[in-house]
């Protein structure tokens, strides 16, 4: 006797249907895995250039083996293992012309036969603009990265600007000395990507630098794309403070009794060495006889 609640086998696979046919089960699998599969980014846009080293992009497929077709830019596989198919591939604007072109690059899984699809446009940089994660640095501390964003006439940002040259330069101010240093990334110690590294082993810019601070003031750095194409597209500016790196010790909330006091030290970070002395904030101390809707 079955126990209540129990099917049998029989009761299971009525309930669940008949067995589906061999090849319906594997398209649905197959189906069901290329869910998983996409690529780093849907659409890419990159800029027109006429010098030498022009701007790639890494095209990745999250897991498979491709083959790709097709037009107007440039596709490298980055075949690994002698194969005849790739996961990862580079692609490079091809455009002879200073107008906006548009290509479709498919890339086909050569065992599911699973397709994916990437846009790629070609433009022209229409102005350039200057990210930074702040707009004060201090004077002998961590470096501060400033970077390039550029833009079509459309307000699109550019996916890449990876080996591009920039000039970058601190605007000129007569009535102060320089108070910011532009650094470079072996100057610094800092990993760099591979193409800036590159190239300055080359002594060029690229589109990623480091400004140090050396003494208090402010300054404008300034950046231009260097490529005589883009002569009338009008440089970046930022603006950015540099501040003497002092702090209150405790620099935490103080909670005192009626009548205590509290004695601060004032400490400044010279070449990574702190420096300071105690100041006693007699503007703390509460008389005794102070009533205690004082405190509230």
């Amino acid at each position: 006797m079955r126990r209540p609640g129990v099917r049998g086998a029989g009761g299971l696979r009525r309930f669940l249907g008949p067995p589906l046919p061999l090849p319906l089960k594997l398209l649905l699998l197959s189906v069901l895995g290329s869910r998983a599969n996409k690529l780093n980014v849907p659409k890419v846009l990159l800029p027109f250039g006429r010098e030498p080293g022009r701007v790639p992009f890494l095209l990745e497929a999250q897991r498979g083996c491709y083959t790709c077709h097709h037009d107007a830019v440039t596709v490298e596989p980055l075949y690994e293992n002698s194969t005849l198919c790739s996961q990862r591939a580079v692609l490079i604007a091809e455009s002879t012309q200073p107008i906006r072109l548009s290509s479709v690059i498919l890339a086909r899984e050569i065992v599911t036969d699973h397709e994916l699809r990437c846009d790629v446009k070609v433009d022209v940089i229409d102005n350039i603009e200057i990210i930074s994660r702040t707009r004060e640095l201090y004077v002998d501390d961590s470096p501060l990265e400033l970077m390039v964003r550029a833009l079509d006439a459309e307000g699109n940002t550019f996916s890449s600007l990876a080996g591009m040259m920039f000039e970058w330069s601190i605007a000129k101010d007569d009535e102060s000395e320089r108070v910011e240093l532009i650094l470079k990334y072996s100057e610094a110690e800092y990993s760099p990507p591979k193409y800036i590294a590159e190239m300055e082993k080359a002594e060029k810019q690229g589109d990623m630098i480091l400004v140090s601070g050396i003494r208090t003031g402010a300054a404008v750095i300034k950046v231009r794309i260097h490529e005589p194409f883009y002569k009338k597209v009008s440089a970046a500016l930022i603006r950015l403070l540099v501040l003497e790196n002092i702090f209150l010790i405790p620099s935490h909330d103080i909670y005192l009794l009626v009548g205590a006091y509290i004695k601060y030290r004032v400490a400044k970070i010279v070449q990574g060495k702190m420096t300071g002395r105690y100041w006693s904030l007699h503007n703390l101390i509460l008389p005794p006889h102070l009533d205690k809707s004082f405190l509230q």
